[in-house]
């Protein structure tokens, strides 16, 4: 299986374990992002979009972009789990400004 599959997926059991040891980054209107020790080799990220975001093309949009700016970026070749859970005011940032935000936080 591609690295750029696996980045995005988790069991049940392994979610319950990242938010278990799960702590803050970064709090934004439109983003939080939780960051937890890596239970694999590489380091995934956790995309998580209520309906309530858009429609299911908008949710899906903003899951690629997120899954990009990680894969594009190498930011798993650290054994960290990042979850991202994701509110409507996500969608008044441009690629660029949501890119600026995310590495911010995960490369510092």
């Amino acid at each position: 299986m591609k690295i750029y599959r696996s980045i995005s997926q988790f069991s049940k059991a392994e979610i319950d374990n990242a938010f278990g040891q799960a702590h803050r980054v970064l709090s934004h209107d439109g983003l939080t992002l939780l960051k937890s020790k890596g239970q694999k080799e590489f380091g995934r990220i956790l995309i998580i979009i209520p309906k309530k975001v858009g429609t299911a093309p908008e949710r899906n949009k903003i899951k690629r972009q997120i899954k990009t700016i990680f894969y594009e970026h190498k930011l798993y070749e650290k054994a960290i789990d990042w979850i991202a859970i994701v509110r409507q005011p996500i969608k008044k940032l441009s690629f660029e400004q949501l890119k600026k935000l995310l590495l911010e936080k995960i490369t510092s």
